[in-house]
């Protein structure tokens, strides 16, 4: 997962000459490949003519061309026929942009969240090295986000994690989540009243970064 803080961001793959801003270890990947261009609210994705070429959402990319990255857009680097090598997925939220590299999808246990460990079999959660107690509901969310870092979840589908208990998802309110999403970050964002790891996308869900 690769942080979008500066305003241009070269991707691309460490040679003893250059270091991209976000480094790619794969041959097919090109010293300099693409750069993300962030322009007032939108983030663009130019191919700085790579070598074995971009693709956007499954559409190869004309070199030097500037397109707009939308949220959830696949950024594919080294074209090998109607494919990509390596595959980007381009997030973004209210506090943050954020593109995640296709390593762990849903339900998968890899995860790029540094300040957070999940001990599944032990039921356990360490924040910034420190254990912290958590109700099972609290755990339930926490786990289920831990196992979609990077992807926003909406409410649906939170609600059939935390509470597969329940017959019909509709009789879980948004204040009953809403509260719960409360209580989880009073135990670990450093700061709760403005939350940076569980970051809410207005009218989508929450995603934890």
């Amino acid at each position: 997962m690769f942080n979008l803080v500066k305003p241009s961001v070269v991707v691309g793959r460490r040679t003893a000459q250059f270091v991209p801003d976000v480094d790619l270890n794969d041959e097919a990947v090109s010293r300099r490949h693409l750069e993300i261009v962030q322009q007032g609210e939108r983030y663009l994705v130019k191919d700085l003519g790579s070598t074995n070429g971009t693709m956007l959402d499954d559409d190869r990319i004309i070199p030097d061309k500037e397109y707009e990255l939308k949220h959830n857009c696949k950024i594919g680097l080294g074209v090998e026929g109607e494919s990509a090598r390596v595959v980007l997925i381009f997030k973004e939220s209210d506090s943050t942009n954020i593109i995640g590299k296709k390593a762990a999808g849903r339900g998968g246990k890899e995860s790029g969240v540094a300040w957070l460990k999940v001990d599944e079999k032990k039921k356990e959660a360490r924040v910034d090295g420190k254990g912290v107690k958590l109700s099972r509901k609290e755990y339930a969310l926490l786990v289920y986000l831990y196992e979609n870092a990077g992807q926003v979840c909406s409410r649906d589908e939170i609600i059939e994690a935390v509470w597969p208990e329940s017959k019909d998802p509709s009789a879980i309110s948004d204040a009953t989540l809403d509260q719960l999403i409360h209580r989880l970050r009073e135990k670990v964002e450093p700061e709760p009243g403005n939350p940076q790891r569980i970051v809410s996308k207005k009218a989508f869900g929450y995603m934890l970064v």
